[in-house]
């Protein structure tokens, strides 16, 4: 009986042992894995704007964002202070702090430029993101300065900003700015610029009460430059808004152009055209009204080699071509009759025309296909009358020799031939 008892026992005992064996398996020790790992990360500040900007007291905003490289497991802060400037609290609002929470990346701050009617010099405004006081992460400060200028009641103050759909078009994550850089352009009723702002992020245009004169305009854009994603390069789409303030009377009135523009056409001689101004005094009126402005192609007529002309020339963001040089000339006097061919590719400088040498046209004499025209010559503009003139004197290689030159042995005056064309319908 005795020794059943012992066993019964030995048996409770073991299983205890075995019990807390188990239960002491399951406490966590703290000695696996762990995230729980405070790092020092870099931090990188982005404005969506340039040092130094220029703005006007219109209470416009412009943000800035700050990221880590990595998330912390505790809060990161950043200081935003003024560091110089005649500017006071009474001319702005900043975002004094910025905190990135735990566990995340990024937080944003914004500075506004705030409206008032006083008549003031030029203020300007020198802030500072970020300082010695940044703790759990790695800071290099940047400072960005603003000069502000004075806005009087009989300004208008036109404010553009964009959006754009890069990331679902070539899959990058990028700020506008840094997307496509965009004109603000004011436009007079006979097509020309007579104002613009072209910074590099958002762009903010003053249409002066006291030096503008009275008239029609036009609020246009155009592309100064814009991204190349390599072999992930699409059309970018992108969204255009203008705010319009004027002291007093216009606040914050705002004209949207959703997918009003894609960045395929970079260069001045694609415009859109976005909204009308009629200024009488100090009375704008706005109206949206959206149209685009292209290159022409164009009809230039005269002479060419002593032979009437029609050269046409176009243009667009790579190139500048013309077709029809020498036509004349070729068929008539050289006798040979052009098959294929006849454009070539030109570039101008100020007045000065260039035609490098290129391959032109081929030919064919009594029915015999003849060796392929090169072209090569250079031209003058001169836009002192009523029309432009070019002057361009050129000329045909073929098989490595001047044609022009070779046209000397039989009467042609000269070592070269000259077209004399204007875009005047009615010719010379």
């Amino acid at each position: 009986m005795k020794e059943i008892i012992k066993n019964i026992f030995f048996l409770l005992s073991l299983v205890a042992v075995i019990s807390i064996g188990v239960v002491s398996c399951e406490i966590d020790d703290n000695t696996g894995y762990s995230t729980l790992v405070t790092k020092t990360p870099t931090i990188t500040i982005t404005p969506a704007f340039t040092s130094p900007m220029t703005l006007t007291e219109n209470g416009s905003k412009y943000k800035f964002t700050v990221k880590l490289s990595e998330p912390q497991i505790v809060d990161v802060k950043l200081n935003i202070t003024q560091i110089s400037g005649t500017a006071d609290a009474s001319d702005y609002t900043l975002t004094s702090s910025l905190v990135i929470p735990v566990g995340t990346t990024s937080a944003s701050g914004e500075i506004q430029i705030l409206s008032d009617d006083l008549k003031e010099a030029t203020e300007t405004l020198t802030i500072q993101i970020g300082d010695a006081t940044t703790g759990n992460a790695t800071i290099t400060p940047i400072t960005v300065t603003f000069n502000i200028n004075n806005l009087t009641s009989g300004d208008l103050v036109v404010d553009m900003s964009w959006a754009t759909d890069v990331l679902d078009a070539v899959g990058m994550d990028l700020a506008p700015s840094a997307v496509v850089d965009l004109r603000l352009l004011l436009v007079n009723s006979a097509g020309q610029i007579v104002d613009a702002a072209d910074g590099a992020s958002f762009e903010t245009l003053t249409l002066s009460g006291a030096n503008l004169p009275n008239g029609d305009y036009r609020i246009a854009a155009d592309i100064y430059s814009t991204i190349n994603a390599g072999d992930f390069n699409a059309p970018i789409t992108l969204d255009l808004n203008l705010d319009f303030n004027q002291v007093g009377i216009i606040n914050n009135t705002s004209l949207s152009f959703p997918a009003v523009m894609t960045n395929t056409k970079a260069c001045d001689l694609y415009r859109t055209n976005l909204a009308t101004v009629k200024k009488v005094g100090s009375v704008y009126t706005i109206t949206k009204a959206v149209s685009y402005l292209i290159p022409d192609i164009l009809t230039w007529k005269g002479t060419d080699a002593d032979y009437p002309s029609k050269v046409t020339t176009t243009a667009s963001c790579t190139s500048k071509t013309m077709t029809g040089l020498g036509f004349g000339w070729m068929l008539d006097w050289w006798g040979e009759i052009i098959v294929s061919g006849g454009t070539l590719s030109y570039t101008t400088t100020g007045n000065t025309i260039t035609i490098p040498l290129q391959k032109y046209c081929k030919t064919t004499y009594n029915g015999a296909a003849q060796p392929e025209y090169s072209i090569q010559g250079t031209g003058t503009i001169n836009n002192s009358g009523a029309f432009p003139v070019w002057t361009i004197h050129y000329d045909f290689i073929q098989s490595g020799s001047s044609i022009a030159t070779i046209c000397l042995d039989y009467g042609w005056p000269t070592p070269y031939f000259e077209a004399i064309i204007t875009t005047n319908p009615a010719g010379n």
